[in-house]
């Protein structure tokens, strides 16, 4: 069995490298298949058993041309390395192998794990390399047993694949005490980063661009945006003045709009923190997700960030990380829940041309905003009529315009269905036909509660984009967007338990885990050292007769347990039970001499009894292992049917 199944376990390794790199999301589908094909012809071919070794030449040679091939599409020079050491991988799982080989395939399933590994933060990769820990140790398991079993006489025993987990239990106790006292060290690696790698295009999430002209539809993203955590002992659920304050998440500003395409504007002013004023200071703790754009998506009449030195101010009145974050970080943010409206008393003559202006592929706006507010109205009055006549139009992720010439006609005249750019787009537009200054603002709506966890999950499902328009000195909020499906995602009843729970313990493995620091240390050390402080000693000893007799009990558990270490190999088969039933067989034909070991008087009675030599040599390795604390049952019965076959023996008669 072990053998049979021994030539799969060079497989192993390079298998959980390649689900490894699946689980991680950063790689194309044609660069799985690439990776995985090579593997699945190697599998093909050891099933069948087919030997490849007369061709070993030409599977180098295409190897070579594989990669030369790859370097000239000039994809970088990473992509070469992991597809060229997939393919050397499956040519050298078709070729026989040898102990040599077979370290080749182990190290080259630790460097494909390692390229995935080594920014992969998530806290499903932590099966993966259990995994991929106890893949390598069956194989280097498997490559020491071999030869040893290969020299070893008689039967052929198993490897020992139970000690496995206990290895691989050791090694992770023994990292993880390490990761606890060694001093923090990241290097901030993300796999998509360094290997140029990017997300596919097409799916739910926020950027700081919007371009109506999508093509196909957007597939729902569960990635997490962002959480965000209420003061401690706080039931968001109590302070409706404080979950308002979060039911919209500002981004970035898009003022300029070509054709189809809404961009940030240049004369937009750079982000200023709102004065404290009236109502209650509001305080949360925002753990954003690595993103490329880098925006801080946050609450309206924003206060203060701490720490305030890791952001910029960047373009549309953003903020923005200082330096690209490669993985989760907090930020404590304080906002003013009274103030949900950007002040900006004074636009400039540029400023409000900008934020009016129309281009003639925006007639349907024009034609539109007539249509549904015929009469002239206050501008209050003109946002809740548009509002309420967008709201009938049908919410979905199919973007049904987007592939139209005009996209916005398309949806205003057309289809009307669409997703939340539609809706902001033409809100926008419909009210720069009336001569109100609009943008459209690019954000998160609130995710749902997770309580499993303590905070609000925004995901990138939550992306969204809605419409400020300027009155009276302020820019106030017009969000057009149907209330249904657009807010399924965020509805904490469509989240399973199991889901939830899922996704605290992801948090909190990113918590204390991902970003276990200094201070989480010396925090640890602290709370140790206070416990020890007020410890008190109130245990009472028991009687000493009980002691004793625990330490006896103790004492001769250890003897039994260490028996093999300590006894030594029995010189004479006579003082071995189970041999002397044989010894009783062959009293008259073949009795031991003095000072002769049992094993070498079974020896002895091989060369006696050449039909019985394979037979007798069991027994002896059986009687060894009996010495040394196991295999009592099997050298009883060896024992047994070996003088079962002696008896009536006699030796023959020398001419």
């Amino acid at each position: 069995m072990a053998v049979r199944w021994g030539r799969w376990i060079d497989h192993l390794p390079l298998w959980v490298a390649l689900g490894a790199a699946l689980s991680t999301g950063i790689y194309e589908p044609a660069e799985l298949l690439v990776m995985a094909a090579p593997l699945a012809i190697a599998a093909i071919l050891e099933a069948f058993r087919w030997d490849f070794s007369r061709h070993h030449r030409w599977l180098e040679v295409g190897a070579l041309l594989f990669f030369l091939g790859d370097l000239a599409r000039g994809r970088g020079l990473f992509y070469v390395a992991i597809h060229t050491l997939f393919v050397l991988a499956g040519v050298r799982l078709i070729l026989p192998r040898e102990p040599s080989h077979q370290r080749q395939l182990l190290l080259m399933g630790f460097l494909l794990f390692l390229t995935t590994a080594i920014g992969a933060t998530d806290f499903s990769f932590l099966f993966w390399t259990l995994a991929w820990s106890t893949s390598a140790t069956l194989a280097l398991l498997q490559q020491i047993w071999e030869p040893s079993a290969a020299l070893r006489r008689g039967a052929l025993s198993r490897p020992p694949y139970a000690q496995v987990p206990l290895w691989v239990g050791g090694a992770l106790l023994l990292g993880a005490g390490f990761f606890v006292i060694m001093p923090r060290l990241s290097l901030g690696l993300r796999p998509g980063a360094f290997l140029g790698m990017t997300q596919g295009l097409g799916k739910a999430g926020m950027g700081d661009r919007l371009d109506l002209a999508g093509g196909g539809p957007i597939e729902p993203n569960p990635e997490v945006a962002l959480r965000i955590l209420p003061p401690a002992g706080m039931d968001p659920a109590a302070h409706p003045e404080w979950m308002r304050g979060l039911i919209l998440l500002r981004g970035v500003t898009l003022e300029s709009i070509q054709g189809s395409r809404w961009e940030p504007a240049d004369l937009t002013p750079p982000f200023s923190f709102t004065p404290p004023g009236p109502g209650a200071d509001a305080t949360a703790e925002f753990l954003f997700s690595p993103s490329s754009h880098g925006i801080l998506t946050l609450p309206a009449g924003l206060i203060g960030l701490a720490p305030s030195e890791v952001f910029l101010k960047g373009s549309g009145g953003s903020l923005r990380w200082r330096f690209q974050r490669a993985r989760t970080a907090p930020l404590t943010v304080h906002w003013n829940p009274a103030l949900p409206d950007m002040p900006e008393p004074y636009l400039s003559r540029r400023r409000l041309d900008l934020l009016t202006r129309l281009e003639p592929g925006h007639e349907a706006a024009r034609v539109a905003s007539f249509r549904y507010a015929p009469a002239i109205m206050p501008t209050p009055q003109l946002v809740q009529t548009l509002e309420a006549s967008l709201r009938r139009f049908a919410y979905t992720l199919d973007n049904p315009s987007g592939k139209a010439a005009n996209p916005l006609e398309d949806f205003l005249d057309r289809t009307q269905a669409g997703h939340c750019e539609y809706f902001a787009s033409s809100m926008a537009l419909m009210l720069r036909a009336r001569g109100v200054a609009a943008r459209v603002v690019n954000g998160y709506r609130l995710g749902p509660w997770i309580p499993e966890g303590g905070y609000f999950r925004v995901s990138q499902n939550e992306a969204h984009s809605w419409v400020e328009y300027w009155h009276e000195g302020r820019w106030r909020v017009s969000d057009p967007t149907p209330q249904g499906p657009a807010t399924a995602a965020a509805d904490a009843k469509k989240l399973g338990a199991v889901e939830r729970w899922l996704d605290a313990l992801s948090y909190r493995w990113e918590r204390y885990i991902v970003r276990f620091s200094d201070q989480d240390q010396q925090e640890g050390l602290s709370w140790i050292q206070a416990r020890f402080q007020g410890w008190q000693w109130r245990w009472k000893a028991p009687p000493a007769p009980a002691l004793w007799s625990l330490g006896i009990l103790a004492a001769a558990w250890l003897l039994l347990r260490t028996r093999g270490h300590w006894q030594p190999t029995p010189d004479s088969p006579g003082r071995i039970r189970a041999l002397r039933p044989l010894l009783r067989a062959t009293r008259n034909s073949a009795p031991p001499r003095p000072g002769e070991t049992a094993r070498s008087w079974l020896h002895r009675l091989g060369a006696q009894r050449p039909e019985r030599r394979e037979a007798l040599a069991d027994l002896a390795e059986a009687v060894d292992r009996l010495a040394y604390g196991s295999g009592k049952s099997a050298a009883s019965a060896l024992a047994k049917a070996e003088a079962a076959a002696w008896r009536g023996w006699k030796p023959p008669i020398s001419p």
